[in-house]
Protein backbone atom coordinates (compact mmCIF):
# COMPACT_ATOMS: atom_id res chain seq x y z
CA UNK A 1 0.00 0.00 0.00
CA UNK A 2 1.23 3.48 -0.83
CA UNK A 3 0.90 6.09 1.92
CA UNK A 4 -0.24 9.63 1.28
CA UNK A 5 3.08 11.02 2.45
CA UNK A 6 4.99 8.90 -0.06
CA UNK A 7 2.76 10.05 -2.90
CA UNK A 8 3.24 13.73 -2.00
CA UNK A 9 6.99 13.30 -1.56
CA UNK A 10 7.27 11.64 -4.93
CA UNK A 11 5.16 14.30 -6.64
CA UNK A 12 7.11 17.22 -5.08
CA UNK A 13 10.61 15.77 -5.54
CA UNK A 14 12.99 17.96 -7.61
CA UNK A 15 14.21 16.37 -10.81
CA UNK A 16 17.82 15.13 -10.90
CA UNK A 17 20.32 16.90 -13.16
CA UNK A 18 23.72 15.98 -14.54
CA UNK A 19 25.30 19.30 -13.50
CA UNK A 20 28.26 19.10 -11.13
CA UNK A 21 27.80 20.94 -7.82
CA UNK A 22 29.55 24.31 -7.51
CA UNK A 23 32.24 24.68 -4.95
CA UNK A 24 31.88 27.18 -2.13
CA UNK A 25 34.47 29.56 -3.56
CA UNK A 26 33.50 29.37 -7.17
CA UNK A 27 31.49 32.16 -8.55
CA UNK A 28 28.14 31.09 -9.85
CA UNK A 29 27.45 32.50 -13.34
CA UNK A 30 24.65 34.98 -13.40
CA UNK A 31 21.68 33.43 -15.12
CA UNK A 32 20.32 35.17 -18.10
CA UNK A 33 16.69 36.25 -18.38
CA UNK A 34 15.90 33.39 -20.74
CA UNK A 35 17.20 30.93 -18.12
CA UNK A 36 15.07 32.42 -15.31
CA UNK A 37 11.75 31.76 -17.05
CA UNK A 38 11.89 27.97 -16.68
CA UNK A 39 12.47 28.30 -12.92
CA UNK A 40 9.46 30.56 -12.55
CA UNK A 41 7.43 28.20 -14.72
CA UNK A 42 8.48 25.25 -12.55
CA UNK A 43 7.20 27.00 -9.42
CA UNK A 44 3.91 27.80 -11.11
CA UNK A 45 3.60 24.18 -12.30
CA UNK A 46 4.12 22.89 -8.78
CA UNK A 47 1.43 25.21 -7.46
CA UNK A 48 -0.94 24.18 -10.24
CA UNK A 49 -0.24 20.49 -9.75
CA UNK A 50 -1.13 20.53 -6.05
CA UNK A 51 -4.84 19.77 -6.66
CA UNK A 52 -3.84 16.89 -8.96
CA UNK A 53 -1.52 15.51 -6.26
CA UNK A 54 -4.27 15.60 -3.68
CA UNK A 55 -6.66 14.02 -6.18
CA UNK A 56 -4.16 11.22 -6.74
CA UNK A 57 -3.85 10.65 -3.01
CA UNK A 58 -7.63 10.65 -2.64
CA UNK A 59 -7.97 8.13 -5.48
CA UNK A 60 -5.42 5.75 -3.96
CA UNK A 61 -6.83 5.99 -0.47
CA UNK A 62 -10.38 5.77 -1.83
CA UNK A 63 -9.48 2.59 -3.70
CA UNK A 64 -8.09 1.09 -0.50
CA UNK A 65 -11.28 2.02 1.37
CA UNK A 66 -13.37 0.50 -1.41
CA UNK A 67 -11.43 -2.76 -1.24
CA UNK A 68 -11.75 -2.85 2.54
CA UNK A 69 -15.48 -2.18 2.25
CA UNK A 70 -15.85 -4.94 -0.35
CA UNK A 71 -14.09 -7.50 1.83
CA UNK A 72 -16.06 -6.37 4.88
CA UNK A 73 -19.34 -6.81 2.99
CA UNK A 74 -18.23 -10.23 1.75
CA UNK A 75 -17.38 -11.19 5.33
CA UNK A 76 -20.83 -10.14 6.54
CA UNK A 77 -22.56 -12.13 3.79
CA UNK A 78 -20.45 -15.22 4.48
CA UNK A 79 -21.11 -14.93 8.21
CA UNK A 80 -24.87 -14.76 7.78
CA UNK A 81 -24.73 -17.54 5.18
CA UNK A 82 -22.87 -19.84 7.55
CA UNK A 83 -25.28 -18.91 10.35
CA UNK A 84 -28.26 -19.69 8.08
CA UNK A 85 -26.84 -23.11 7.18
CA UNK A 86 -25.89 -24.03 10.75
CA UNK A 87 -29.10 -22.82 12.44
CA UNK A 88 -31.31 -24.44 9.82
CA UNK A 89 -29.52 -27.79 10.08
CA UNK A 90 -29.53 -27.49 13.88
CA UNK A 91 -33.30 -26.98 14.00
CA UNK A 92 -33.93 -30.03 11.79
CA UNK A 93 -31.57 -32.15 13.88
CA UNK A 94 -33.10 -30.90 17.15
CA UNK A 95 -36.62 -31.68 15.93
CA UNK A 96 -35.52 -35.18 14.93
CA UNK A 97 -33.91 -35.66 18.34
CA UNK A 98 -37.12 -34.69 20.15
CA UNK A 99 -39.59 -36.45 17.85
CA UNK A 100 -38.35 -39.90 18.72
CA UNK A 101 -40.15 -42.62 20.69
CA UNK A 102 -39.16 -42.30 24.33
CA UNK A 103 -38.54 -38.53 24.16
CA UNK A 104 -41.18 -36.06 22.90
CA UNK A 105 -42.80 -37.68 19.82
CA UNK A 106 -45.59 -35.11 19.55
CA UNK A 107 -45.37 -32.96 16.44
CA UNK A 108 -48.54 -30.87 16.81
CA UNK A 109 -47.71 -29.59 20.33
CA UNK A 110 -44.13 -28.95 19.23
CA UNK A 111 -45.03 -26.76 16.24
CA UNK A 112 -47.76 -25.07 18.32
CA UNK A 113 -45.07 -24.04 20.81
CA UNK A 114 -42.91 -22.82 17.91
CA UNK A 115 -45.73 -20.70 16.45
CA UNK A 116 -46.70 -19.16 19.80
CA UNK A 117 -43.13 -18.44 20.85
CA UNK A 118 -42.19 -16.91 17.48
CA UNK A 119 -45.33 -14.75 17.48
CA UNK A 120 -44.58 -13.27 20.91
CA UNK A 121 -40.88 -12.64 20.21
CA UNK A 122 -41.64 -11.16 16.79
CA UNK A 123 -43.96 -8.64 18.45
CA UNK A 124 -41.27 -7.79 21.00
CA UNK A 125 -38.71 -7.42 18.22
CA UNK A 126 -41.06 -5.09 16.34
CA UNK A 127 -41.13 -2.79 19.37
CA UNK A 128 -37.36 -2.98 19.95
CA UNK A 129 -36.04 -3.01 16.38
CA UNK A 130 -38.69 -1.88 13.88
CA UNK A 131 -36.13 -1.64 11.05
CA UNK A 132 -36.32 -5.45 10.71
CA UNK A 133 -39.95 -5.03 9.59
CA UNK A 134 -39.71 -2.74 6.53
CA UNK A 135 -43.07 -3.93 5.19
CA UNK A 136 -44.69 -2.42 8.28
CA UNK A 137 -42.42 0.53 9.12
CA UNK A 138 -40.81 1.76 5.88
CA UNK A 139 -42.65 4.69 4.32
CA UNK A 140 -42.06 3.50 0.76
CA UNK A 141 -42.54 -0.28 1.15
CA UNK A 142 -45.16 -0.13 3.90
CA UNK A 143 -48.29 -2.23 3.39
CA UNK A 144 -51.68 -1.80 5.00
CA UNK A 145 -52.66 -4.84 7.06
CA UNK A 146 -56.43 -4.86 6.65
CA UNK A 147 -59.13 -7.48 6.77
CA UNK A 148 -58.58 -8.60 3.20
CA UNK A 149 -54.88 -9.23 3.82
CA UNK A 150 -55.50 -11.22 7.02
CA UNK A 151 -58.57 -13.24 6.05
CA UNK A 152 -58.05 -13.38 2.30
CA UNK A 153 -54.29 -13.92 2.30
CA UNK A 154 -52.62 -14.77 5.59
CA UNK A 155 -55.28 -17.12 7.02
CA UNK A 156 -55.37 -19.60 4.08
CA UNK A 157 -51.57 -19.58 4.04
CA UNK A 158 -51.48 -20.22 7.81
CA UNK A 159 -53.80 -23.23 7.44
CA UNK A 160 -51.57 -24.81 4.80
CA UNK A 161 -48.42 -23.88 6.73
CA UNK A 162 -49.77 -25.53 9.89
CA UNK A 163 -50.58 -28.74 8.02
CA UNK A 164 -47.13 -28.74 6.44
CA UNK A 165 -45.31 -28.34 9.76
CA UNK A 166 -47.39 -30.93 11.61
CA UNK A 167 -47.12 -33.63 8.93
CA UNK A 168 -43.45 -33.01 8.10
CA UNK A 169 -42.40 -33.32 11.74
CA UNK A 170 -44.57 -36.40 12.22
CA UNK A 171 -42.74 -38.06 9.35
CA UNK A 172 -39.56 -38.08 11.47
CA UNK A 173 -41.13 -40.88 13.50
CA UNK A 174 -41.09 -43.17 10.47
CA UNK A 175 -38.30 -41.99 8.13
CA UNK A 176 -34.77 -40.69 8.38
CA UNK A 177 -33.71 -37.05 8.16
CA UNK A 178 -31.67 -37.75 5.03
CA UNK A 179 -34.56 -39.45 3.22
CA UNK A 180 -37.06 -36.72 4.11
CA UNK A 181 -34.67 -34.00 2.95
CA UNK A 182 -34.11 -35.82 -0.35
CA UNK A 183 -37.86 -35.97 -0.86
CA UNK A 184 -38.17 -32.23 -0.19
CA UNK A 185 -35.93 -31.49 -3.18
CA UNK A 186 -38.83 -32.46 -5.46
CA UNK A 187 -40.84 -29.45 -4.27
CA UNK A 188 -39.61 -27.44 -7.26
CA UNK A 189 -41.48 -29.71 -9.65
CA UNK A 190 -44.66 -29.54 -7.54
CA UNK A 191 -44.53 -25.74 -7.29
CA UNK A 192 -43.90 -25.37 -11.03
CA UNK A 193 -46.80 -27.68 -11.91
CA UNK A 194 -49.23 -25.90 -9.57
CA UNK A 195 -48.01 -22.52 -10.85
CA UNK A 196 -48.82 -23.59 -14.42
CA UNK A 197 -52.30 -24.65 -13.34
CA UNK A 198 -52.82 -21.32 -11.55
CA UNK A 199 -51.46 -19.39 -14.59
CA UNK A 200 -48.61 -17.93 -12.53
CA UNK A 201 -45.93 -19.44 -14.77
CA UNK A 202 -45.36 -19.57 -18.51
CA UNK A 203 -44.29 -22.91 -19.90
CA UNK A 204 -40.64 -23.14 -20.84
CA UNK A 205 -39.09 -26.27 -22.31
CA UNK A 206 -35.77 -25.71 -20.57
CA UNK A 207 -37.40 -25.49 -17.14
CA UNK A 208 -39.57 -28.52 -17.88
CA UNK A 209 -36.59 -30.69 -18.85
CA UNK A 210 -34.63 -29.67 -15.75
CA UNK A 211 -37.59 -30.49 -13.50
CA UNK A 212 -38.08 -33.86 -15.19
CA UNK A 213 -34.44 -34.62 -14.42
CA UNK A 214 -34.99 -33.54 -10.79
CA UNK A 215 -37.92 -35.95 -10.52
CA UNK A 216 -35.78 -38.76 -11.95
CA UNK A 217 -33.01 -37.97 -9.45
CA UNK A 218 -35.60 -37.97 -6.63
CA UNK A 219 -36.84 -41.37 -7.75
CA UNK A 220 -33.27 -42.65 -7.38
CA UNK A 221 -33.15 -41.44 -3.76
CA UNK A 222 -36.50 -43.10 -3.01
CA UNK A 223 -35.53 -46.34 -4.75
CA UNK A 224 -32.24 -46.46 -2.86
CA UNK A 225 -33.80 -45.99 0.61
CA UNK A 226 -32.73 -48.97 2.74
CA UNK A 227 -35.44 -48.53 5.41
CA UNK A 228 -38.40 -47.40 3.33
CA UNK A 229 -41.64 -46.68 5.19
CA UNK A 230 -44.91 -46.12 3.39
CA UNK A 231 -46.24 -44.20 6.39
CA UNK A 232 -43.29 -41.81 6.42
CA UNK A 233 -43.40 -41.48 2.65
CA UNK A 234 -47.14 -40.68 2.68
CA UNK A 235 -46.86 -38.17 5.53
CA UNK A 236 -43.93 -36.36 3.91
CA UNK A 237 -45.53 -36.41 0.46
CA UNK A 238 -48.74 -34.90 1.86
CA UNK A 239 -46.68 -32.30 3.72
CA UNK A 240 -44.97 -31.33 0.47
CA UNK A 241 -48.35 -30.90 -1.24
CA UNK A 242 -49.34 -28.54 1.59
CA UNK A 243 -46.07 -26.62 1.28
CA UNK A 244 -46.22 -26.31 -2.52
CA UNK A 245 -49.85 -25.20 -2.37
CA UNK A 246 -48.90 -22.62 0.28
CA UNK A 247 -46.16 -21.18 -1.93
CA UNK A 248 -48.47 -20.89 -4.93
CA UNK A 249 -51.31 -19.53 -2.82
CA UNK A 250 -49.18 -16.80 -1.26
CA UNK A 251 -48.07 -15.78 -4.75
CA UNK A 252 -51.72 -15.54 -5.80
CA UNK A 253 -53.14 -13.87 -2.71
CA UNK A 254 -50.30 -11.61 -1.54
CA UNK A 255 -47.58 -11.05 -4.13
CA UNK A 256 -50.00 -10.59 -7.02
CA UNK A 257 -51.71 -7.82 -5.05
CA UNK A 258 -48.43 -6.05 -4.42
CA UNK A 259 -48.26 -7.31 -0.81
CA UNK A 260 -44.64 -8.43 -0.81
CA UNK A 261 -43.60 -9.09 2.76
CA UNK A 262 -40.15 -9.26 4.25
CA UNK A 263 -39.20 -12.30 6.32
CA UNK A 264 -39.94 -10.90 9.77
CA UNK A 265 -43.23 -9.28 8.74
CA UNK A 266 -44.23 -12.62 7.28
CA UNK A 267 -43.52 -14.26 10.66
CA UNK A 268 -45.42 -11.58 12.56
CA UNK A 269 -48.44 -11.83 10.25
CA UNK A 270 -48.66 -15.59 9.66
CA UNK A 271 -47.32 -17.19 12.86
CA UNK A 272 -50.10 -15.93 15.19
CA UNK A 273 -52.66 -17.38 12.79
CA UNK A 274 -50.69 -20.64 12.69
CA UNK A 275 -50.81 -20.71 16.49
CA UNK A 276 -54.60 -20.33 16.40
CA UNK A 277 -55.01 -23.07 13.77
CA UNK A 278 -52.65 -25.44 15.59
CA UNK A 279 -54.35 -24.66 18.91
CA UNK A 280 -57.73 -25.66 17.47
CA UNK A 281 -56.18 -28.82 16.01
CA UNK A 282 -54.52 -29.65 19.33
CA UNK A 283 -57.80 -29.17 21.21
CA UNK A 284 -59.62 -31.47 18.78
CA UNK A 285 -56.90 -34.13 19.12
CA UNK A 286 -57.27 -34.07 22.91
CA UNK A 287 -61.04 -33.87 23.30
CA UNK A 288 -62.69 -34.76 19.99
CA UNK A 289 -60.61 -37.00 17.73
CA UNK A 290 -57.54 -38.65 19.27
CA UNK A 291 -55.22 -40.04 16.61
CA UNK A 292 -52.32 -42.43 16.98
CA UNK A 293 -50.18 -40.63 14.37
CA UNK A 294 -50.84 -37.21 15.94
CA UNK A 295 -50.60 -38.08 19.60
CA UNK A 296 -50.60 -35.52 22.42
CA UNK A 297 -48.40 -35.42 25.55
CA UNK A 298 -49.35 -35.62 29.18
CA UNK A 299 -48.73 -32.78 31.61
CA UNK A 300 -45.85 -34.70 33.18
CA UNK A 301 -44.14 -35.06 29.79
CA UNK A 302 -44.54 -31.34 29.11
CA UNK A 303 -42.91 -30.48 32.43
CA UNK A 304 -40.12 -33.00 31.97
CA UNK A 305 -39.18 -31.74 28.50
CA UNK A 306 -39.88 -28.02 29.13
CA UNK A 307 -36.19 -26.96 28.99
CA UNK A 308 -35.68 -28.71 25.66
CA UNK A 309 -38.92 -27.29 24.28
CA UNK A 310 -37.91 -23.76 25.25
CA UNK A 311 -34.45 -24.12 23.71
CA UNK A 312 -35.92 -25.68 20.58
CA UNK A 313 -38.35 -22.76 20.21
CA UNK A 314 -35.44 -20.32 20.58
CA UNK A 315 -33.62 -22.04 17.72
CA UNK A 316 -36.78 -21.83 15.58
CA UNK A 317 -37.09 -18.09 16.18
CA UNK A 318 -33.36 -17.56 15.65
CA UNK A 319 -33.72 -19.17 12.22
CA UNK A 320 -36.35 -16.62 11.20
CA UNK A 321 -34.14 -13.73 12.35
CA UNK A 322 -31.08 -15.13 10.56
CA UNK A 323 -33.05 -15.58 7.35
CA UNK A 324 -34.27 -11.98 7.53
CA UNK A 325 -30.76 -10.60 8.06
CA UNK A 326 -29.20 -12.89 5.44
CA UNK A 327 -31.75 -11.90 2.79
CA UNK A 328 -31.20 -8.24 3.66
CA UNK A 329 -27.40 -8.39 3.26
CA UNK A 330 -26.91 -10.96 0.49
CA UNK A 331 -27.57 -11.33 -3.20
CA UNK A 332 -29.80 -13.86 -4.94
CA UNK A 333 -26.82 -16.02 -5.90
CA UNK A 334 -25.54 -16.11 -2.31
CA UNK A 335 -28.92 -17.17 -1.00
CA UNK A 336 -29.25 -19.90 -3.65
CA UNK A 337 -25.80 -21.31 -2.91
CA UNK A 338 -26.44 -21.18 0.83
CA UNK A 339 -29.69 -23.09 0.31
CA UNK A 340 -27.84 -25.82 -1.60
CA UNK A 341 -25.22 -26.06 1.16
CA UNK A 342 -27.98 -26.12 3.78
CA UNK A 343 -29.66 -29.12 2.13
CA UNK A 344 -26.35 -30.98 1.98
CA UNK A 345 -25.63 -30.12 5.64
CA UNK A 346 -29.02 -31.48 6.75
CA UNK A 347 -28.36 -34.80 5.01
CA UNK A 348 -24.87 -34.93 6.53
CA UNK A 349 -26.30 -34.23 9.99
CA UNK A 350 -28.58 -37.24 9.61
CA UNK A 351 -25.63 -39.42 8.62
CA UNK A 352 -23.17 -38.28 11.29
CA UNK A 353 -25.45 -37.37 14.22
CA UNK A 354 -28.13 -40.05 13.93
CA UNK A 355 -25.99 -42.68 12.17
CA UNK A 356 -28.41 -42.95 9.26
CA UNK A 357 -27.25 -45.04 6.33
CA UNK A 358 -27.67 -43.85 2.75
CA UNK A 359 -27.03 -46.10 -0.20
CA UNK A 360 -24.80 -45.36 -3.15
CA UNK A 361 -27.84 -44.84 -5.37
CA UNK A 362 -29.17 -42.26 -2.93
CA UNK A 363 -25.84 -40.43 -2.82
CA UNK A 364 -25.75 -40.18 -6.63
CA UNK A 365 -29.38 -39.13 -6.79
CA UNK A 366 -28.93 -36.46 -4.11
CA UNK A 367 -25.85 -35.03 -5.83
CA UNK A 368 -27.82 -34.80 -9.09
CA UNK A 369 -30.67 -33.13 -7.21
CA UNK A 370 -28.43 -30.41 -5.82
CA UNK A 371 -26.77 -29.76 -9.17
CA UNK A 372 -30.07 -29.58 -11.07
CA UNK A 373 -31.68 -27.37 -8.42
CA UNK A 374 -28.71 -25.00 -8.65
CA UNK A 375 -29.12 -24.80 -12.43
CA UNK A 376 -32.88 -24.31 -12.21
CA UNK A 377 -32.82 -21.60 -9.57
CA UNK A 378 -30.07 -19.68 -11.34
CA UNK A 379 -31.94 -19.96 -14.64
CA UNK A 380 -35.07 -18.57 -12.97
CA UNK A 381 -33.16 -15.77 -11.26
CA UNK A 382 -30.98 -14.76 -14.25
CA UNK A 383 -32.94 -15.91 -17.32
CA UNK A 384 -31.03 -13.69 -19.74
CA UNK A 385 -27.75 -15.43 -18.91
CA UNK A 386 -29.16 -18.82 -19.96
CA UNK A 387 -30.43 -17.80 -23.38
CA UNK A 388 -27.28 -19.26 -24.97
CA UNK A 389 -27.37 -22.49 -22.96
CA UNK A 390 -26.74 -23.94 -19.53
CA UNK A 391 -22.93 -23.74 -19.48
CA UNK A 392 -22.76 -20.05 -20.56
CA UNK A 393 -25.50 -19.28 -18.05
CA UNK A 394 -23.60 -20.90 -15.20
CA UNK A 395 -20.38 -19.12 -16.16
CA UNK A 396 -22.14 -15.75 -16.26
CA UNK A 397 -24.24 -16.13 -13.10
CA UNK A 398 -21.59 -17.72 -10.88
CA UNK A 399 -18.31 -16.23 -12.16
CA UNK A 400 -19.39 -13.15 -14.13
CA UNK A 401 -17.92 -14.52 -17.38
CA UNK A 402 -20.26 -13.53 -20.18
CA UNK A 403 -19.88 -15.06 -23.62
CA UNK A 404 -20.53 -13.02 -26.74
CA UNK A 405 -23.97 -13.76 -28.20
CA UNK A 406 -23.99 -15.81 -31.37
CA UNK A 407 -24.94 -14.02 -34.57
CA UNK A 408 -28.56 -14.55 -35.51
CA UNK A 409 -29.12 -16.70 -38.58
CA UNK A 410 -30.95 -14.89 -41.35
CA UNK A 411 -32.85 -18.10 -42.15
CA UNK A 412 -34.19 -18.50 -38.61
CA UNK A 413 -37.80 -17.31 -38.41
CA UNK A 414 -38.65 -14.80 -35.74
CA UNK A 415 -40.83 -15.88 -32.85
CA UNK A 416 -44.47 -15.00 -33.29
CA UNK A 417 -46.31 -13.05 -30.65
CA UNK A 418 -47.92 -15.40 -28.17
CA UNK A 419 -45.58 -18.31 -28.87
CA UNK A 420 -44.30 -20.56 -26.11
CA UNK A 421 -42.12 -18.50 -23.79
CA UNK A 422 -38.41 -18.77 -24.43
CA UNK A 423 -37.28 -15.59 -22.77
CA UNK A 424 -36.79 -14.23 -19.35
CA UNK A 425 -40.25 -14.94 -18.09
CA UNK A 426 -40.80 -11.30 -17.25
CA UNK A 427 -44.12 -9.71 -17.80
CA UNK A 428 -47.58 -9.83 -16.35
CA UNK A 429 -47.78 -13.59 -16.25
CA UNK A 430 -44.37 -14.15 -14.72
CA UNK A 431 -44.37 -15.75 -11.27
CA UNK A 432 -43.93 -13.25 -8.46
CA UNK A 433 -41.14 -13.65 -5.99
CA UNK A 434 -41.95 -16.05 -3.21
CA UNK A 435 -42.23 -14.83 0.34
CA UNK A 436 -39.46 -15.97 2.61
CA UNK A 437 -40.45 -18.05 5.55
Amino acid sequence: AVSAEAVLAHANARPLTNEAPHSAGASRPRPRASEMAPAQATTSDLEASAPRQHALVTTILGGEDSRRSHWAQAGVVCSWGVAYIMVSASLIAYNKYLITPGRFPYSVPLVFIHATFCSVLALVLLLCCPSLFPSLTDRINKITVDRSVVLGGALPIAILFSGQLALSNTAYLHSSVAFIQMMKEANLALVYTLSLVAALERFHWRNAWILVCIIMATSLTIHGELHFSWTGFSLQGTSQLFESSKIVLQAMLLSSRGKKLDAMTYVLLVMPLCAVVLGVLLWSLIFVWPNEHLATPTQAELIAWAPHLFLNACVAFALNVVIALFVKSSSAVAFILAGICKDAMIVMSGVFLFHEIISGIQAVGFALQLLLILVYTLAKTFPDYFEQGVIPGLMASLFGIKMAPAAASPLKPSKDYGAVDEGSGSGASAAPKQLTQ
